[in-house]
């Protein structure tokens, strides 16, 4: 984890695009906000600073987003980031990314980043079809991993092409999200989230693994969301 002199963060990276969907970033940075702006200093636990990367300086969701980074400066800092965040957007956005994308090529190098020095390994963490950019660094061998309902074949397909051919297959299965465990290397654990509003369930898991249980259940309440604690 980055540090300060008094305070400790997570330091989040948000892969955007044009075409992302918006609830896919905007909901887990909320749900990340509410922690940073909640933390007790005194508690050793993890706050969350967030960081938005793109190509361009602005992308166009919903709405425009003015980002923090642009790609190219984002990447020769990547072993800073704790986590990256991948959100989704239509087939028609995703899949001209897949192949030789600098979006790729940022997923592929985070994926394979040594373990930090804090000794608690990096979080890759997909939301809706974010995952087929994930398939498509050709990182998701012997992986289970979900997706948008709508999107299950599809990404086992994605996964097929890419991944290396003596590998082993892809799981992919429907859920609201999955803990997916280590990466080859164990320093990248990965964590993949169903359609849409199912990134905020992962989020408040991925709270509740690194902030703690009390933390997670008391932003879903000061949020007023009934979330889903279990993947299911």
């Amino acid at each position: 984890m980055s540090s300060t002199t008094e305070e400790y963060y997570a330091k989040v990276g948000v892969l955007l695009f044009d075409g992302a969907d918006l609830l896919d970033f905007a909901g887990p940075m909320e749900v990340l906000s509410h922690v940073l702006h909640n933390h007790n200093p005194d508690d050793p636990d993890p706050m969350f600073k967030i960081e938005t990367m793109a190509r361009t300086p602005t992308i166009r969701s919903t709405l425009t987003v003015k980002v923090d980074h642009l790609l190219e400066d984002a990447v020769k800092d990547l072993a800073e980031y704790d986590m990256l965040v991948v959100p989704g957007g239509p087939p028609s956005v995703i899949q001209p990314l897949l192949e030789g994308s600098a979006e790729v090529d940022v997923i592929r190098r985070f994926a394979t980043l040594p373990l930090p020095s804090s000794q608690k390994p990096r979080i890759l963490f997909s939301v809706c079809t974010g995952a087929f950019l994930l398939g498509g660094a050709g990182i998701l061998a012997g992986m289970t991993v979900t997706t948008h309902h709508r999107g299950v074949d599809v990404l086992r397909e994605i996964c097929a092409r890419f991944n290396d051919k003596n590998d082993s297959p892809t799981t992919v299965v429907h859920k609201r999200y999955i803990d997916g465990g280590y990466l080859p290397g164990d320093a990248v654990s990965l964590v993949t989230a169903g359609g849409v509003s199912s990134g905020l369930d992962a989020t408040f898991h991925v709270v509740r693994e690194l902030a703690g249980a009390d933390m997670a259940t008391f932003v879903s309440r000061l949020m007023e969301y009934d979330w889903n604690e279990l993947e299911k």
